[in-house]
């Protein structure tokens, strides 16, 4: 007799195969995971935005086991007094009466993502971000997980750029309002677990950003110093206080960076730039010291997780290891002043104890808490077992 297959909807509203952001890598690694499982999961993805054909077309032939379901977040335009009626007038009155500051989810797109739930029966729904909390709001009989991603309160603040956030309270409270519908809250960050544990009632778990443990033969060193990311504006600014406030201080040093914030860098003899490659693994395995010089932003660096992985040490600052398991012996030197910043640098590229002390340090922190196969057991467990 055939086992019965557990069925999850995952919702994710961006195309993962749209960009290299960091806040796409934990959707990759799901997918990745519910394909490796397609014996005994019944999976289908839906999502919302910046999809084409092609697109559409190298998810099918990546993911073969997982159906793929595009749900747009406005219904049909062909007729428009009707999408005036059912979608647009709706939202327009939710906005003016509630005035939402966190939801994203429009009365129709609630609508039609609860009917794709109730017609496919599943016994999961993992959904991507607060902001779609909404989505499983009146829904029964069914599993409810938040994969939160990031703090969305504090994510707001930080967007704000020094400006006053009017009504943080409120945005908070929604923020806490729409975590309390689900039955399980993910989240990465051991600080945002403390948070979402002491203001929610709900079950809250730590699944942590995770990586394959990579081939760690890093026999030479073409990159000295490696700054890898993309041109959001979090980065923009670090790497804006980076260049006029640390690299005078590093001298002949040349710092190779890679990813979209080279279109945002000014030409500099000390700056190489390399652009978006497809394969960062082989400028890993060629690098020494990678910089974190974040300002601001929240939750986990992707950028981190993937340079400790391979041994690499970070030079960060305060944010760089936010939500990290512990901010010691980790791999990361983090300080914050300019002087402090160059001087780590200095000594991580000169004094080789140094250096091998840390490089020890980053492997054993990344292979006690970051290795996939550890991930993808706690999944198992909650899908499967």
């Amino acid at each position: 007799m055939t086992k019965k297959r557990t069925k999850v909807l995952y919702y994710m509203a961006e195309n993962p195969f749209w960009s290299k952001a960091g806040n796409l890598t934990r959707c990759l690694q799901m997918l990745q995971y519910f394909q490796s499982r397609s014996a005994d999961l019944d999976v289908s993805f839906v999502s919302s935005i910046n999809w084409n054909k092609e697109d559409e077309e190298r998810f099918r032939e990546t993911f073969t086991s997982i159906n793929l379901l595009i749900e747009p977040f406005k219904s049909s335009k062909s007729n428009r007094i009707k999408y005036f009626l059912t979608d647009k007038l709706p939202w327009m009155l939710k906005r003016l009466f509630t005035n939402p500051r966190v939801n994203r989810v429009s009365p129709s797109f609630k609508s039609r993502f609860q009917k794709i739930v109730k017609d496919h029966g599943f016994d999961h729904l993992v959904i991507s971000y607060v902001e779609f909390g909404e989505l499983v709001v009146g829904l029964e009989n069914v599993n409810k997980i938040v994969d939160t991603h990031d703090f969305f309160t504090l994510q707001k603040i930080q967007k704000s750029e020094g400006k006053k956030v009017n009504n943080v309270q409120h945005i908070f409270a929604e923020e806490m309002e729409l975590l309390k519908w689900f039955d399980e809250i993910w989240t990465y960050s051991i600080e945002e677990q403390y948070i979402f544990n002491q203001f929610t009632e709900q079950y809250v778990d730590l699944i942590p950003l995770s990586f394959p443990k990579p081939i760690r033969n890093r026999d030479h060193s073409d990159y000295d110093l490696v700054y890898v990311a993309s041109d959001n504006p979090h980065n923009l600014k670090s790497i804006s206080w980076f260049i006029q406030e640390v690299l005078p201080k590093i001298n002949e040093t040349k710092v190779h960076v890679f990813g979209k914030i080279c279109r945002a860098i000014p030409d500099c003899e000390q700056i190489v730039k390399h652009g978006l490659v497809d394969d960062l693994d082989a400028v890993y395995k060629k690098s020494k010291v990678a910089i974190c010089p974040m300002l601001t932003g929240t939750g986990i660096k992707v950028k981190v997780l993937e340079a400790l992985s391979y041994g690499i040490p970070v030079v960060t600052t305060r944010r760089g290891v936010d939500g990290l398991m512990n901010k010691i012996n980790n791999g990361c030197i983090w300080v914050d002043s300019p002087e402090d910043f160059a001087a780590e640098i200095r000594a991580l590229l000169q004094d080789k104890t140094h250096y091998d002390k840390v490089s020890i340090e980053a492997t054993q922190f990344f292979d006690s808490f970051y290795l996939q196969e550890n991930e993808w057991k706690m999944f198992d467990r909650k899908f499967i077992n």
